[in-house]
């Protein structure tokens, strides 16, 4: 009974190390290892396999050094809103359960401070129960700055007014029952709806522009034009090749030296099981790197079979895509298919994508044999805008109508969320003399 618990153990640590190591994005995981090679005195880690330091000297090599240090010393320096909520959240009273539930969440909200898919998707992915998600995401809202863990802008200014106690006042209804005015300045309209007087409103909207419509502009911005692809999808003519690019993958291997100071003294029970576990450990974690690298492989190779025509086409081919279909695939389970696209990119002809992007749910077409998904809708959505006449732009309903002529219908509200979404003015306020 003894082995088996302590068998158990073990495993259990070998698995949550991998879901650390699958988890983490490719600097995340340099710094991981880093550590690791500070702690334990049996792992090495090795040069890149493009890069030659054997004959490099001491001093430049420290030079390199200090240089790398001074640029990750002055990442540091400017905090992001993520590591802004983050902090906030360690630091609060939260039950264990409910602060974990939290940090999840806040790792899928953008530099605005939104969510970037639906929450509730996301609590999904990650295996969190309804009521749990639902503390979780009542105390992301509750972060400061007031604002954040909105779905879209409308949210994010209600989440402000209710942070002001301000749940009754005539702003409260404006956003929440007269949005499409609001943004179209319509007052009278609102007014009418409301059974209140124009001038109220208009001292309301006046109210509603004090908010702060983008809660994450004090807070330093992520670049994404640098990102180093972690997956190449190559179109070799009908068919698609996935590769791995191993770009900021740390190449380890395991101390010569300590092993054979392992073997010279056998006689030093201590020494040996010391040097032992560190061998263990370091093999432990050089398998679970290898494991995460041909888990996302896996991953990558099925996403790109549903999503074939992407790749040829562009985003107007994108297909709705759950990651339940990813996992029915290559049998592995839905928590593990979210943390293996977790911050991980891929490079193919048409740019570079986080693999997050592939999947999307799906929207009713006229033809039921057919389906188009969010992501591609609002992409027809971004062209048809970009296409428009400046002097008579296409109005929500509009677009809703140009989307039901090619086959897809959508209703105006909801082209007015994917239009939020994609910060894209109304109609009124993209209108040029």
């Amino acid at each position: 009974m003894e082995q088996g618990m302590k068998q158990h153990m073990v495993a259990s640590a070998t698995m949550q190390l991998f879901m650390r190591t699958l988890q983490a994005a490719h600097m995340e995981l340099a710094q991981q290892v880093r550590h690791a090679v500070a702690a334990n005195p049996a792992l090495e880690e090795l040069p890149p396999a493009d890069e030659q330091h054997e004959e490099m000297p001491f001093s430049a090599h420290e030079g390199a050094t200090q240089r790398h240090s001074r640029f990750m010393d002055s990442l540091a320096e400017e905090e992001t809103l993520q590591s802004h909520l983050e902090r906030q959240v360690r630091t609060s009273a939260l039950p264990r359960d409910t602060e974990l539930a939290a940090l999840q969440l806040i790792e899928h909200l953008d530099e605005h401070g939104r969510f970037t898919a639906s929450p509730v998707d996301i609590a999904t992915a990650q295996n969190i129960p309804p009521a749990l998600f639902r503390r979780a995401l009542k105390a992301v809202q509750e972060l400061e700055p007031a604002g954040v863990g909105a779905t879209s802008l409308q949210e994010s200014l209600i989440i402000q007014l209710r942070r002001w106690g301000e749940e009754d006042s005539l702003a409260m209804q404006l956003l929440q029952k007269c949005w499409d005015d609001l943004v179209n300045h319509r007052y009278e309209s609102a007014a009418r709806k409301l059974s209140t007087d124009t001038k109220l409103v208009q001292l309301a909207a006046r109210r509603i522009a004090r908010l702060n419509p983008d809660p994450g502009s004090h807070f330093a911005r992520v670049e994404q034009n640098i990102v180093s692809p972690d997956l190449i999808v190559y179109r070799k003519g009908d068919e698609l090749d996935v590769q791995l690019t191993g770009v900021g993958i740390p190449r380890l291997a395991l101390s010569a030296g300590y092993r054979n100071m392992m073997a010279e003294h056998a006689e030093k029970p201590e020494l040996r099981q010391y040097l032992s576990r560190c061998f263990r450990e370091g093999r432990d974690l050089m398998r679970a790197i290898d494991q995460r690298q041909q888990t996302i492989l896996a991953v990558t190779k099925a996403i790109v079979a549903h999503q074939r025509d992407f790749f040829f086409h562009g985003s107007c081919k994108l297909k709705p895509l759950r990651m339940e279909d990813i996992a029915a695939d290559t049998g592995l389970h839905v928590s593990t298919i979210s943390r293996a696209v977790n911050e991980k990119f891929l490079r193919c002809d048409f740019g570079v994508f986080e693999l997050r992007f592939f999947f999307s749910t799906a929207l009713a077409a006229t033809d039921e044999a057919n389906s188009s998904s969010a992501t591609a809708v609002q992409d027809r959505i971004r062209h048809l805008v970009a296409e428009e006449n400046p002097a008579a732009p296409l109005s929500d309903t509009d677009i809703s109508c140009a989307l039901a002529n090619e086959g897809i219908i959508v209703a105006r509200r909801t082209v007015a969320k994917y239009r939020d979404k994609l910060r894209i003015l109304p109609a009124s306020l993209r209108k040029k003399a």
